[in-house]
C-alpha cells in the first residue's frame, strides 16, 4: 500500500480549491478588520498574524493530504476513529488540569505550552473517515435500517461525548452522517423517521436542561433565544449586537474597517463566532450575499468532485466533508442572524481559529485526493452493495 501518490494537475478538482483559497483570503481580510491594531504594520493584530500563519500551515497540510491515496486513508480510518474516541475520553477525564484548563467556562482546548489546540476539530475528521469506511464496507446495505443505525452510532457516540462541552461542534455531526447515508442510498422513509426521532430527542433534551448550577447557562441561552428582549444585557447581548451590526450595513455596507459596532468594540467574539456580523456591517447585503454564494459554489463543486470518485469510500469521504463544512457554516450563520441559540462555532475558512482552519484544509486535501484517485481502477475491496451514486 503506497503512502503517497503522484498528483497529476489535470486530475485535481481545482474549483473547490480555488474557492476555498478565495474564501480564506476574504476571511483573513475581515479578521484583520476585526482585530485592527494601528501599532502594527498594516494594522495586523496578533490574531491576524496567527491566522495568516495557520493559513500557510493549512495549505501545506492540504497539499500533503492530497498526496495520500484513498487506499491509505481507508486503512487509517478505523485507527483514526478509535484514536479520536480515546482523545475525547481523555479530555473529559483531564478536565480542570493544566492540560485541559477551563477557558471561558468550557473545557474544549488542549493546552500544549503556549499553543491551544481544539481536539474536536480533529475528531470530526476522524469520525468522517470512520463513517466513510463503514458505509463502503462490502456488507453494508444502506437500505437496511439496522445498518443505518450502526452508521449513526459511529457518529453518535463521539458527538455525545463532544456535546458535554462543545454543543456547536456536536451539531455538525448529523449533517455529515446524514449526507453520507443519503449518498449511499438510504431510504427516504428511514430519513424521515430519523428526523422525527432527532426532533423528539432534542425536545427531551431541552426539557431536561438544568435550570440552576454551573450548566444552567444552556437553559439561559435557550430562554434568551425565545425572549431576547428580557436578556438584552446578558445572554442575548451577543445575538442582538450581531443582528444590529448586520442590519446597519444595509445594502452596500459602511466600508471596509469602518464599521462602528466593530471598531468601537461593541460586538463580542467579532473575529471568531460573529465574523459574519463584521461582514454584514462593512460590506452590507451585496458583500454578504457574495460570500454566501461562494460557500454554495464551493459545496456544489465539492459534490461534483465526490460524484467523480471511482469507489464508495471516496464518494462518501468527499460528500461527508462537504456536508460537514456546510453544516458548520449553516449553524454559524444561523447564530449570527439570530435564527438559533448562541453556540460557539467558527465559520469554516473564514473565522479566526488555528485548529478549525487547519482541519478544514486537511479535509480539503482529502477531497482533492478523491480527484487524484478518480482515474485509478476501482478496487474490489472498496466496492459496496449499496445503491448509491
Amino acid at each position: 500500500m503506497p503512502l503517497l501518490q503522484r498528483l497529476r494537475l489535470r486530475e485535481v478538482p481545482w474549483t473547490p480549491l480555488v474557492l476555498a483559497l478565495l474564501l480564506t483570503a476574504t476571511g483573513v481580510a475581515f479578521v484583520i478588520s476585526a482585530c485592527y491594531d494601528p501599532g502594527h504594520r498594516f494594522g495586523l493584530g496578533r490574531e491576524a498574524q496567527l491566522q495568516l500563519a495557520w493559513w500557510l500551515v493549512g495549505v501545506v497540510a492540504c497539499v500533503g493530504a492530497a498526496h495520500v491515496p484513498l487506499t491509505t486513508w481507508r486503512a487509517l480510518a478505523i485507527p483514526a476513529y478509535v484514536a479520536g474516541l480515546v482523545v475525547q475520553v481523555a479530555m473529559i477525564a483531564l478536565q480542570d488540569t493544566p492540560l485541559v484548563p477551563a477557558i471561558k467556562g468550557q473545557h474544549n482546548w488542549l493546552a500544549l505550552g503556549p499553543l491551544r489546540v481544539q481536539p474536536s476539530e480533529f475528531i470530526k475528521l476522524a469520525v468522517l473517515l470512520g463513517c466513510a469506511r463503514v458505509v463502503s464496507s462490502p456488507g453494508f446495505d444502506a437500505r437496511r435500517f439496522a445498518h443505518v443505525l450502526g452508521a449513526l452510532a459511529m457518529a453518535g457516540v463521539p458527538a455525545a461525548l463532544i456535546a458535554r462541552e462543545d454543543l456547536g461542534s456536536a451539531l455538525t455531526f448529523p449533517a455529515m452522517i446524514g449526507g453520507i447515508l443519503v449518498l449511499v442510498g438510504m431510504r427516504m422513509s428511514h430519513l424521515v423517521l430519523l428526523l422525527l426521532a432527532l426532533v423528539a430527542i432534542a425536545g427531551v433534551g431541552i426539557a431536561r436542561l438544568p435550570k440552576e448550577g454551573p450548566d444552567a447557562y444552556k437553559y439561559q441561552r435557550l430562554q434568551a433565544f425565545w425572549h431576547p428582549e428580557q436578556y438584552a444585557s446578558t445572554e442575548a447581548y451577543q445575538t442582538i449586537r450581531s443582528i444590529r451590526s448586520i442590519g446597519s450595513g444595509q445594502v452596500t455596507g459602511k466600508g471596509y474597517a469602518a464599521g462602528d459596532q466593530n471598531r468601537l468594540g461593541w460586538l463580542p467574539e467579532k473575529h471568531t463566532d460573529m465574523i459574519f456580523a463584521v461582514v454584514g456591517e462593512e460590506v452590507g447585503f451585496v458583500g454578504s450575499a457574495s460570500i454566501l454564494a461562494g460557500f454554495l459554489l464551493f459545496a456544489w463543486s465539492g459534490l461534483l468532485a465526490a460524484a467523480h470518485a471511482r469507489d464508495v469510500f471516496g464518494r462518501a469521504l468527499a460528500a461527508g466533508y462537504i456536508c460537514l463544512v456546510m453544516g458548520q457554516a449553516t449553524i454559524n450563520l444561523a447564530v449570527a442572524l439570530g435564527l438559533m441559540p448562541v453556540t460557539g462555532i467558527t465559520l469554516p475558512f473564514f473565522s479566526y481559529g488555528g485548529s478549525s482552519l487547519l482541519c478544514t484544509y486537511i479535509g480539503l486535501g482529502m477531497l482533492l485526493a478523491t480527484g487524484a484517485s478518480g482515474r485509478a481502477p476501482a478496487n474490489n475491496a472498496t466496492r459496496s452493495t449499496t445503491r448509491g451514486w
